[in-house]
């Protein structure tokens, strides 16, 4: 086996970059403990956190459930409006300077009047991750319906196929590399969305820990549920890519590096 080979392999780069990191970490952290915590303490609270105190499971799950429930309402919702938008006029019309103006809203800023309307318990959690995600979907979906190729839609007709069966057969299938992306871009804003609505009102939640840890500068503790949010994220990079390729079979789904 070919050791130099495997190591300037990107998955054999990133292993010796990650290694470097923890190591320089490692060494900082111990030379700064009022600066930053390091590797093997983090290592500890996390073992602490998760099997002594059982506080990182119950705060993780609450923050999964809100975000796979708020996530799914906004996909489907997503999806069927942007699809509205790309196909008929007068929808588009109608609610592109609403979807526009919306879509440049610091979600942050609706938390104060979404715990007035809402709570701030699970209902709260939901409501921003469906503002959160539901709009880069649509646009991107609409975008995916609106550049659909003009041939294939004049082929569909000549072969007499009518509205439902060109947009199931022609429309939707060309439209799925746009619509997978609105779904990473989504599911990214979503994380993001949950995450600072357990921040700033929550009483629960994986937002909540890092308040409360960073609070009393615990850093340790900090950290942990912060590489879990990020090793979580990339986990959904993967089942989104995953998605998308038992998707779209006859095509290459690149990621992006």
């Amino acid at each position: 086996m070919n050791v130099g080979r495997i190591l300037s392999s990107p998955l054999g780069l990133r292993l010796m970059s990650l290694v470097g990191v923890v190591v320089v970490w490692e060494a900082f952290g111990r030379l700064n403990p009022r600066v930053a915590s390091y590797p093997s303490e983090i290592g500890a609270a996390f073992v602490q956190l998760g099997f002594v105190d059982d506080a990182l499971v119950p705060a993780f799950a609450t923050t999964l459930h809100g975000l796979v429930v708020g996530f799914a309402i906004a996909a489907t919702l997503g999806i069927a409006i942007g699809f509205a938008m790309g196909r008929i006029r007068l929808v588009d019309l109608i609610l592109d300077p609403y979807v526009s103006a919306f879509y440049a809203t610091p979600r942050i800023a609706l938390v104060p009047l979404l715990v007035l309307w809402v709570g701030i318990g699970f209902e709260l959690r939901v409501t921003i991750v469906v503002l959160s995600a539901i709009f880069p979907i649509i646009i991107n979906t609409y975008i995916g319906a609106k550049s659909v190729d003009r041939e294939l839609l004049d082929a569909g007709r000549a072969f007499a196929a009518n509205g439902w069966q060109l947009l199931t057969t022609v429309v939707v299938p060309g439209s799925i590399p746009y619509l997978f992306a609105g779904l990473r871009i989504g599911v990214a804003r979503a994380l993001v969305g949950i995450i600072v609505a357990e921040m700033t009102a929550a009483v629960t939640g994986t937002g909540r820990l890092i308040i409360q840890y960073g609070r009393f500068f615990e850093t340790d503790k900090l950290f942990v549920p912060i590489i879990i949010l990020g090793l979580f994220s990339i986990a959904l990079a993967e089942v989104v890519y995953f998605l998308q390729r038992r998707a779209t079979p006859w095509a290459r789904v690149e990621r992006i590096r």
